[in-house]
Order: C-alpha cells, then sequence, then structure tokens
C-alpha cells in the first residue's frame, strides 16, 4: 500500500474522534451558497469597474451566507 492510500484510509476511519472526515455529498444549497460567496467577492473587488453598488456584493453575501446556514441546519438532523 503505497503512502497516499495509508493517508487516505488514516483520515477516513471512523473512529469518533474525527468529525465527518471524509468525502460526501455536495447539496444544492451548498453548491449555490459557495458560489453566492464567490460572487459576492467579485463583486466587492470589480465595484469599481462595473459600477454596481456595494448594496449588491452585500445581498449576495446575505443570501450565501443563508444559504449555508440552512444546509449546516438540514445535515444536522
Amino acid at each position: 500500500m503505497n503512502r497516499l492510500k495509508r493517508i487516505r484510509h488514516w483520515i477516513n476511519r471512523d473512529d469518533g474522534r474525527l468529525f465527518r472526515v471524509g468525502n460526501g455529498p455536495i447539496s444544492g444549497a451548498r453548491a449555490l451558497g459557495s458560489l453566492s460567496l464567490v460572487a459576492a467577492l467579485l463583486m466587492h473587488l470589480l465595484r469599481d469597474a462595473t459600477g454596481l453598488p456595494g448594496s449588491y456584493a452585500a445581498a449576495c453575501l446575505t443570501i450565501a451566507g443563508g444559504l449555508l446556514a440552512w444546509d449546516a441546519c438540514r445535515n444536522r438532523r
């Protein structure tokens, strides 16, 4: 067994010491929330070039936080 495979098996073990380590499915809310975070960052950085007010970036950031919080609450159940 090569080194990377041993590390992957060690990380993905389920002995209760680590909290949800490993790969899992990505929900739509998490994907949209992450994309909204990136969009808010781009809107903030390109505010002068695009002429958009900062309230659009703030709204996008609020939507991203709401989607990610909703996904986190839904996954806890």
